[in-house]
């Protein structure tokens, strides 16, 4: 009856974490990493949340396939998350368990990474007859689900990446030839000692192609480009890379 009630207490609550989960704020609930990597083979994952607000917190755990605004309840993923709801006192950790079930065609068709979201809500629990207002706060971090014997590894996807400037539009097209997830955090073209920063860099999915628009990039342009970018590796870490680049 209580995980009933926690339950539906989560559920009315989920349309107010959809916009505070947009803003800048200090997330109470914090998880201990910034992405999950989860090898195929596994037979679970852990990881550990931690209250760092000053009262208690209830907490749903869930894990979508990149849609934030699904409901926990209509996500459909080859994972569960134990525990998926429970209470949290000040100061207090807790260990979740991530069990990945296979399913069997997905090794046959899918020979590459596949990323899912892991999604963390924390409310603050309040008095129903006292008519405040619920604020709820959810951080989202990627989950990699990493099937075994893909070709090259992990750490070698970034320097496999292909850069390409075209000659008609302020457009840098970057490739990913590998079976990996690449996460660019920046990218900066510097020519003749002026720098053309691209804002807003995405996630590069396994075999596949982004063209990103360079602001203020010249077309025709001369001369031999400076690439300057960053990538984000399993453990969040930012490392940067320099190489010239043409046409």
């Amino acid at each position: 009856v209580v995980g009933v009630m926690i339950r539906a207490l989560l559920n009315c609550v989920f349309g107010l974490a959809l916009a505070a989960s947009m803003a800048k704020a200090q997330a109470e609930i914090v998880i201990d990493r910034t992405r999950l990597i989860y090898p195929a083979t596994a037979r679970g994952v852990t990881l550990n949340l931690r209250n760092e607000a000053d009262s208690p917190r209830l907490v749903q755990v869930w894990i979508d396939e990149g849609d934030p605004q699904m409901a926990p309840e209509l996500s459909d993923v080859p994972f569960t998350v134990t525990p998926p709801i429970l209470r949290m006192d000040p100061g207090k950790a807790q260990a979740l368990r991530v069990i990945y079930h296979p399913v069997p065609r997905q090794a046959i068709t899918d020979p590459q990474e596949v990323v899912y979201w892991l999604n963390v809500l924390g409310i603050r629990p309040t008095d129903a007859a006292s008519h405040q207002l619920q604020l709820a706060f959810r951080t989202r971090i990627k989950l990699f689900l990493r099937p075994n014997a893909l070709p090259g590894r992990a750490e070698d996807a970034v320097a496999a990446l292909q850069w390409q400037l075209a000659d008609d539009r302020p457009v840098l097209r970057v490739r990913n030839p590998s079976a990996f997830h690449v996460t660019l955090s920046s990218v900066v073209l510097n020519l003749e000692g002026v720098e053309y920063r691209h804002e807003n860099p995405p996630m590069l999915a396994p075999r596949s192609t982004a063209e990103l628009i360079i602001p203020g990039w010249v077309v025709p342009w001369r001369g031999t480009p400076t690439l300057r970018f960053t990538t984000l590796d399993d453990y969040g870490a930012t490392h940067e890379r320099t190489q010239r680049i043409g046409r």
